[in-house]
């Protein structure tokens, strides 16, 4: 076997000097593996990947040496510490294209494996990372074997597997995980995971890195991003507990405290809003159900807790609660409220949706067991319900100059006008104590789903399609466009089958039950 690989090399030698001396009619310059197909797969437990390379002059130089065209490129296998564990053979596949695959079992404990052929006198090389049921980089996929477990990151294998990938995932053994801020700049999005069902994904442009690197007076490679998923302990946990036994629930996970903080130059700082939703994960404890539970923040401050737009999803024999939210803090999963408000039983229309949003601690009724469906809704009392129904804050205040900076409503306002969810009635008036017209109320939702990234755009075609059953659709004026798209969604319903009533002032009800289906439509609840 050894004279075997000592003859496949010695020839391999022989030909990437020829093709040194090929090399500017080479096709294939700047890629050799083709990084997408390279992976382990978790079932047969093999490694498979093809390599790019000129078949026009790989068969001109095999002619020449009196080589079989259908010959073997001689392929090293090495361990993260460059210690070679076998070679193997690309085979002639396809035009231009050389196929490989061999067994990854022996190496289970050597993840992730490095792949080297000698390529114009020059070292090719691709990791390979260890992956589970849904491929790697794919859902339930996962990277292992760059972070130790003290959180040290490999930076070299951080930077290849966010090339590999623009939605990377990666294994952590630790709560703390410390980024190299200049690996950071590759791929868009990373997941840092933990076997027990904790994660957190990073849309990574959003914490843009190299402004952060000039603020504090280094340069990127000098920066770090220190990532926390630390679970809540001692008197802090007990804290939440109370918290959610004065809430009357019951709590159904482990609370843990989300953290991302921007560390350089002697300074630190935290990065509290990234600008959209980010998803995190919480395992369930093994005996909750899922049916009734609801995500939350816990603000250690107010001791109070807040709904965060929570679904729920099955990986690995636990119920994941996938928490989405614009910041970070404490967060952790309860059993809903039992709700049922007396005052619904002439709008039993609302009411699922009315008592499903009391259940998830977005809305509150206006006194004992009542709900008042049919009393009007102000444009700052909306505000705050759509900002409460999608768990984000603001980073500061708004502009406007009617919104006191001590009034109730402020944060709430500042939070949506943030988003894009509110814009006023013109540029500095937003006239929050007048009542919401069913057309406004329209428009914030199809904003507020565009924020949390379901786009709801029609062509001009589809809006007249939309609108056409009713009469009343011209008066819509500037909302055409939003309230047509949110009759497509099924977020809004005229006030009869000839009537949308875009300029009827909105009701509790008809807040409550929009909020609802747009919550569902835009998969931020189950």
């Amino acid at each position: 076997m050894k004279k075997l690989v000592m003859n496949k090399t010695a020839t391999l030698l022989v030909f990437m000097m020829v093709v040194s001396a090929l090399a500017p009619v080479f096709a294939f310059a700047d890629s050799y593996f083709n990084k997408d197909s390279i992976k382990h797969d978790f079932f047969t437990d093999t490694v498979t990947g093809t390599i790019y390379v000129s078949d026009d002059v790989y068969l001109d130089i095999n002619n020449r040496l009196g080589i079989n065209a259908d010959g073997d490129i001689v392929i090293n296998v090495y361990d993260e510490d460059d210690t070679i564990l076998d070679t193997v053979y690309a085979t002639y596949d396809i035009p231009g294209q050389y196929k490989f695959e061999f067994d990854a079992g022996s190496y289970l404990s050597s993840f992730p494996l490095k792949l080297s052929y000698l390529y114009d006198g020059a070292t090719v090389t691709e990791w390979v990372y260890k992956s589970q049921p849904g491929g790697i980089g794919g859902p339930g996929g996962f990277i292992g074997g760059i972070i130790d477990s003290n959180g040290n990151v490999n930076r070299d294998q951080l930077i290849a597997a966010l090339k590999a990938s623009d939605n990377a995932r990666i294994l952590t053994p630790s709560e703390v995980v410390n980024l190299p801020a200049d690996a950071l700049i590759y791929g868009k999005n990373l997941t840092l995971y933990m076997q027990d069902g904790r994660s957190i994904t990073l849309p990574l442009p959003a914490l843009k890195v190299e402004d952060l690197a000039k603020s504090f007076g280094v340069e990127l490679k000098d920066l770090i991003i220190r990532v926390e998923l630390k679970q809540l302990t001692g008197d802090a946990a007990k804290a939440l507990e109370d918290a959610v036994s004065a809430a009357g629930s019951e709590q159904l996970s482990i609370a843990v405290d989300f953290k991302v903080v921007a560390v350089g130059g002697g300074k630190e700082q935290a990065i509290n809003n990234f600008g959209q939703l980010i998803n995190r994960t919480i395992a369930l404890d093994a005996d909750a159900s899922k049916d009734n539970a609801v995500g939350v923040l816990y603000d250690p401050t107010t001791k109070k807790l807040s709904f965060v737009p929570t679904t729920f999803s099955e990986d690995n024999g636990k119920t994941l609660a996938n928490l989405k939210r614009n910041g970070n803090s404490i967060y952790t999963v309860i059993k809903g409220k039992s709700v049922s408000f007396t005052d619904l039983a002439n709008h039993g229309w609302a009411a699922e949706a009315v008592n499903a949003l009391a259940a998830k601690l977005v809305v509150e009724g206006t006194g004992a067991d009542k709900f008042s469906p049919a009393r009007n809704i102000t444009r700052a009392e909306f505000a705050a319900l759509i900002v409460r129904s999608l768990g984000i804050e603001a980073k500061g205040t708004s502009s406007f100059k009617d919104v006191p900076a001590n009034a109730w409503y402020a944060g709430a306002v500042a939070a949506a006008a943030e988003a894009g969810i509110v814009k006023g009635v013109n540029s500095d008036t937003f006239k929050p104590t007048a009542n919401i017209t069913r057309k406004e109320l329209a428009t914030m939702v199809v904003r507020a789903a565009a924020y949390a990234g379901k786009e709801w755009n029609l062509t001009p075609a589809q809006v007249e399609q939309a609108l056409a059953k009713f009469t009343d659709a011209a008066a819509l004026g500037w909302a055409k466009d939003e309230v047509a798209a949110a009759i497509s969604a099924g977020v809004v319903q005229g006030v009869s089958a000839t009537k949308v009533g875009g300029d009827n002032t909105a009701t509790r009800a008809e807040a409550a039950t929009m909020i609802y289906r747009f919550l569902t439509n835009a998969e931020l609840i189950d």
